[in-house]
């Protein structure tokens, strides 16, 4: 986050804000039996313990919440100088505590917001806040505060009485407009909880997912098409145009000789054509690999009254009412809201709503639910198929899901690749340790290492045991059943479990323990055969690949004229899938593939045994990041032997170091660039490639010939680009930049 720093040494630190959570005041929350009690979905304490919470149990919660919750060591400075950089905070914190040792004083985060006039100092421990305050107050000369460089005086408080960050007292208006132009913080967080419980329509689940479903295929093209003009070929000439102006500057200042004038392409009307989008084969169940998050599906509960039943000191608890027969539907998390009771509307407070452990998309983030995918067009029968396994087992699990909020409980995301032409699935189960996440609570009950194995057996044998059954659908109208290149039933022929206890997603190399079946999955794509393992990147959309990469033989095919002795440099190869389907057309004669991951350049070693490349002096891949290798590989080809490049880089895009080598290494006369975020990074790539001539970016730049947009992904805003890149002719580079 910009503006926050963090000592090497320190552990991350969890958000507070999912502790801190006022309770909800609209909604009434049902939660199904489970075998063994799951965490409260919520992670906000209880007002008023339950009468079935003994006072052990109470303060056992309250000291963990409190342990995770890391307000109480937070201080917030105010009065400091506004842009600071993120050294200059550290020098400046770093002065406040020299000389000082004998306080013990241990700072290990800092948070501050450019544009603010205010630092919030994290501590080792709570014991330390009051010396730091005292310190920041009175320490200055004659017990005055500290000043900052200007002389004013700062002035310190714990985080917890300047919740906003800033003067409360003289600031009320400000703080109302913060709060949504209502006094209090509680009305305004009820309203967002409630809007978070909203229970989606499945038409909203389409729109929020594949934005794009109610158009006809042709206009999602022409959208795409648009997208691509504006947003990527429009935006690659103002990158470059802003380094025109940045080398006039330097010029001006006397950094440099002289600035070159733009270049004449740069200054046409249409100076980067842009093809229309390429269709994609298939409109709907396109995908091979899809990925669930687990969590709770919300759903409402119909016939059900709210009524209210008096609790100890006069504090009311909800329960509910169906059919006559009361069931007690208070959770620990749902005696706070309680607090609230005399806000709830009698319409609100009658709509409850069911909450089922499940797997499947985040349709309103982390706070809405899960919602399960078989109303969306481009997810395939055997993905839904599998989901409905999942969520039976979800449902009658004695382990809870992962709640992200407070990293507690157990099942986190699920994946899911397939190949319909090989009639192979494998299954990637990512999981929390057994003995807990980094938020388990002291007490143990979030703890389930006595059951876990016995869980992950029985979930094994409802993958296994049958084939995938044919889920029932909620597919829009227009939907058109497309006919499968294979027949026949599917099976899941590979298990693998992956534990993680980090707070985001697993690396790709992150280690898998294999489970059931075979060890990766098959896949036939073009001429080719192809292993795929856990944490190898593999294009979603096979049918759709294959057009992709059929351009990206004709881009290469049209310079080379001696294609046996040309070398194809593939730039983030993944798998292999780009160079060894050129090696199989003919366009290339050897390979050298370079990728950060290590199973997918395992399997791209594999994949070229495959499909009969067996010779060292073909293709040769290396596992390692292409800024550290790619230089080393570049001196190492031989000086006769033609190149053509090809870069796939991830989201991120390309190092700098990648596009400084691929710059200076003039033999490249044409780079072909892939790109998955042709309106991001693409965008800023392209601009470094062919910009003038630089110290950090030598060489003779080159320019977009050719841009070519494939729609990967219908029904989403999605597309994949692939962009060719020819080298400035020496004639041309020295009409601007004279002879060297």
């Amino acid at each position: 986050m910009e503006g926050e720093q963090q000592p090497p040494a320190a552990a991350e630190e969890p958000a507070a804000e999912a502790t801190e959570q006022p309770a909800e005041t609209t909604t009434t929350t049902i939660e199904e039996e489970k075998p063994a009690a799951a965490p409260a979905d919520d992670a906000k304490p209880a007002a008023a313990p339950s009468t079935s919470t003994t006072a052990t149990t109470t303060t056992t919660t309250e000291n963990n919440e409190r342990h995770w919750d890391q307000t109480n060591k937070k201080v917030v400075v105010r009065n400091v100088l506004k842009f600071l950089r993120p050294k200059e905070v550290t020098k400046l914190t770093t002065e406040w505590l020299k000389g000082k040792e004998h306080l013990n004083i241990k700072i290990i985060k800092t948070k501050k917001p450019p544009k603010d006039n205010w630092i919030k100092v994290t501590l080792e421990d709570e014991s330390m806040v009051d010396p730091f305050i005292q310190l920041i107050n009175t320490g200055g000369e004659d017990g005055k505060a500290i000043t900052n460089a200007r002389g004013g005086d700062l002035c310190a408080k714990r985080a917890n009485e300047d919740q906003r960050g800033g003067d409360n007292n003289n600031n009320n208006d400000n703080n109302r407009k913060r709060k949504g132009g209502r006094d209090g913080d509680n009305d305004n967080d009820a309203r967002k909880r409630a809007a978070a419980m909203k229970v989606l329509t499945p038409d909203e689940v389409r729109d929020a997912i594949t934005p794009l479903w109610r158009l006809p295929y042709e206009e999602q093209l022409k959208v795409k098409t648009r997208e691509m003009i504006h947003k990527c070929s429009m935006k690659i000439i103002k990158e470059i145009k802003g380094k025109f102006r940045i080398l006039e500057q330097e010029a001006r200042r006397g950094q440099r000789a002289k600035c070159p004038k733009i270049y004449e392409w740069v200054g046409e009307r249409r100076a980067i054509e842009m093809e229309s989008v390429v269709a994609s084969p298939r409109l709907f169940e396109y995908r091979n690999k899809c990925e669930f998050t687990c969590g709770y599906r919300h759903s409402k509960v119909e016939k059900e009254e709210v009524v209210k039943v008096g609790g100890e000191d006069g504090d009311d608890v909800m329960k509910s009412v169906e059919d006559g027969a009361a069931t007690d539907v208070v959770k620990e998390e749902e005696v706070a809201a309680s607090e609230a009771k005399e806000e709830v509307a009698p319409a609100v407070a009658e709509e409850a709503i069911l909450k089922t452990a499940a797997a499947g998309f985040l349709a309103q983030g982390w706070s809405g639910g899960v919602y399960l995918p078989h109303c969306l067009q481009n997810m395939p029968d055997w993905s839904c198929g599998l989901a409905d396994i999942f969520n039976e087992f979800l449902a009658t699990s004695s382990i809870p899901p992962y709640d992200s909020k407070v990293h507690r409980g157990i099942w986190r995301t699920i994946t899911l690749r397939c190949s319909l032409r090989t009639r192979e699935i494998m299954v990637i189960v990512v999981h929390a340790p057994a003995g807990g996440g980094v938020g388990k609570r002291d007490c143990g009950t979030d703890d389930y290492s006595t059951v876990f194995e016995s869980e992950k057996q029985r979930l094994v044998d409802m993958l296994t045991k049958d084939a995938i059954p044919t889920p029932s659908r909620d597919i829009p109208e227009g939907y058109k059943k497309e006919e499968e290149e294979t027949s026949g039933d599917i099976k899941v022929t590979s298990i693998f479990f992956q534990e993680y206890v980090g707070l985001s997603n697993p690396p790709p190399e992150h280690p898998v323990q294999h489970i059931y079946g075979k060890t990766s999955l098959e896949e036939r794509l073009g001429k080719c055969t192809f292993q795929i393992s856990p944490g190898a990147f593999f294009q979603t959309n096979t049918q759709g690949a294959e057009v992709l990469y059929d351009i990206v033989v004709n881009r290469i095919k049209e310079v080379t004229t001696n294609p046996q002795d040309t070398l194809l440099v593939d730039v983030c190869c993944g798998t292999g899938t780009i160079g060894l389907t050129c090696l199989k057309e003919g366009v290339v004669g050897k390979l050298v593939g370079v990728d950060i991951s290590e199973p997918a350049i395992a399997d791209a070693v594999v994949n070229a045994t495959k499909n009969g490349y067996t010779e060292s002096a073909t293709t040769r891949f290396v596992a390692n990041p292409a800024e550290k290798v790619l230089p080393d590989e570049m001196k190492n080809i031989p000086k006769n032997c033609p190149v053509v490049a090809v870069v796939d880089p991830a989201r991120d895009g390309l190092h700098g170091v990648v596009v400084r080598t691929l710059r200076s290494n003039e033999r490249i006369q044409r780079l072909v660039y892939v790109s998955c975020n042709p309106t991001g990074t693409l965008a800023r790539d392209a601009a470094m490639l062919c910009s003038p001539p630089t110290k950090k970016y030598p060489g003779r730049p080159f320019k977009p010939t050719m841009s070519q947009p494939v729609d990967m992904f219908p029904s989403t805003k999605h597309c994949e680009m692939v962009m060719t890149f020819d080298r400035m002719s020496v004639e041309e580079y020295e009409q601007y930049h004279g002879k060297e």
